[in-house]
């Protein structure tokens, strides 16, 4: 896919907005961004956009998950699988390459490959190595392509290791990559027909200890609000 890998600029985003979408996808409150998608040279972009959001939104919530998603995405550089990023586009926005593919969950069962979770999971363990953990991986976050490859979309929740992290932040990222491995065996589990002790035992003991540890946190909290509501 050719795009403008220099980026884009303010004049760029103002030529943009005075064309029409070929698609919009409105955010599921309003507390997420637009996603609207352009044709750009000889592909498309896509414009992550929270200029639309309340004011307070835009400048609190939205500035922050785009400095975080940028940052996820340099880090991430170019990595098949994730798509491209094309920079931050005035302080509300970002763009990336937009990729012709759908959510996992929109695909029927034969759409979606048999080693697809094998290459998921690559993918995953690709973006740790390049100090970046998901954090929030999650149905709608992987991307089925037309010819079944696999994508990753979605960084603003991520968590980036960064050149010389301290022990705390190391400790973070090596939690949130277990959360992401932990999310990797569910969504094969549930989408891919396989047994869920299995795909959870898959994800190392480290990893599984981890997920009990939140399941018994989130049963505690679960019977405390029970018992006060």
């Amino acid at each position: 896919m050719k795009v403008n890998t220099a980026g884009l600029s303010v004049d760029d985003l103002d030529r943009l907005r005075r064309t029409t979408p070929t698609e919009r996808i409105p955010p599921r409150n309003r507390t997420k961004a637009d996603l609207l998608v352009y044709p750009f040279g000889d592909a498309s972009l896509a414009l992550k956009d929270y200029s639309a959001r309340p004011w307070l939104v835009r400048q609190t919530l939205g500035r922050f998950l785009l400095r975080r998603e940028s940052a996820a995405y340099r880090a991430a550089g170019e990595l098949e699988g994730l798509p491209r990023f094309l920079g931050r586009v005035g302080p509300f926005a970002l763009a990336t390459a937009w990729l012709d593919a759908r959510p996992l969950a929109q695909c029927a069962a034969a759409e979606i490959p048999g080693d697809f979770f094998d290459r998921l999971a690559e993918l995953v363990a690709s973006i740790h190595r390049r100090g970046v953990a998901h954090a929030d991986l999650h149905h709608r976050d992987v991307l089925v392509g037309q010819s079944g490859t696999v994508h990753v979309v979605d960084l603003a929740t991520a968590w980036t290791l960064g050149p010389r992290p301290g022990r705390l932040r190391r400790a973070i990222f090596e939690r949130l990559c277990d959360q992401d491995r932990i999310s990797v065996a569910r969504l094969r589990a549930r989408f891919g027909g396989a047994n869920e002790q299995d795909a959870m035992d898959a994800v190392g003991a480290r990893a599984a200890a981890h997920r009990h540890q939140a399941r018994r946190l989130r049963g505690w909290f679960d019977r405390m609000r029970r018992r006060n509501g």
